[in-house]
């Protein structure tokens, strides 16, 4: 491995471990065994070796998971899929941004870069949602931001921002707080997702697929007729008293 890749990899173990001060370059030095000299001829500085060991860091421990498909055809299993395997990402990464997150007053910079995957993963959420109404598989006008308020588009930009958040919020909150969240927590993606698509008012896959039924029906069907209802006895006039 490069002393680049070492010096790199140390110091997001390390940051993880103790944050933007603890992270002497000293100490990333030792833990990638190199001479502290080479950290500052590679990279100028700490809070530039921090900050591409932060972006570094959240791109190789990507999630393990095929980007959404172009052609959306099963919304709930295509997008429970992606979401366990960004909620795994997430949870693997929780401490460096946990820190980064504790550190924005002081370096606004490190959020920005721990938070890369989450703000990629949320703008291909977006482009789903946008092809699974091209798809007809949800019914809204253009989805933006700045959508009439209470329109169906609005209410679509926020279910997409809840589940986003909901997969942050329990990456980051699970393990202190866990009576918070879905048990056992391998089920909480699909509970995010059904209630997301709950939320945008996504079709029924089987709806969604049917476009002519297999049989075509009478051109008569499903218009009363006049005496269609249900057949009865004849019935024998009762014969009267003389």
């Amino acid at each position: 491995m490069e002393s680049r890749d070492r010096i790199l990899e140390a110091a997001a173990r390390v940051y993880a471990e103790t944050g933007f001060r603890g992270a002497t370059t000293r100490r990333i030095a030792d833990e990638a065994g190199v001479n502290e000299i080479t950290i500052f001829r590679q990279f100028g500085s700490k809070a530039a070796l921090i900050d591409e060991a932060l972006r570094r860091g959240s791109a190789l421990a990507g999630p393990d998971c095929a980007p959404l498909p172009v052609e959306p055809s099963d919304p709930e299993a295509e997008l429970t899929a992606w979401c366990a395997a960004h909620l795994e990402h997430l949870h693997a990464l929780r401490s460096m941004m946990r820190k980064s997150m504790s550190e924005l007053e002081e370096r606004p910079s490190a959020g920005p870069c721990a938070t890369a995957p989450m703000a990629g993963a949320a703008r291909e959420l977006k482009a789903y949602m946008q092809r699974m109404r091209a798809a007809g598989l949800v019914e809204w006008g253009d989805w933006d931001a700045t959508a009439a308020p209470g329109s169906r588009s609005e209410l679509a930009h926020a279910a997409g921002a809840m589940l986003m958040g909901a997969l942050f919020a329990d990456a980051m909150g699970r393990d202190f707080m866990p009576e918070m969240y879905p048990q056992p927590p391998e089920r909480a993606p699909a509970l995010y997702v059904r209630l997301f698509l709950r939320a945008i008012g996504a079709r029924p896959r089987r709806a969604a697929r049917r476009t002519s039924p297999t049989v075509a029906p009478a051109p008569d069907a499903g218009r009363a007729r006049p005496g269609s209802g249900p057949r009865r006895r004849p019935t024998t006039p009762p014969t009267k008293e003389r």
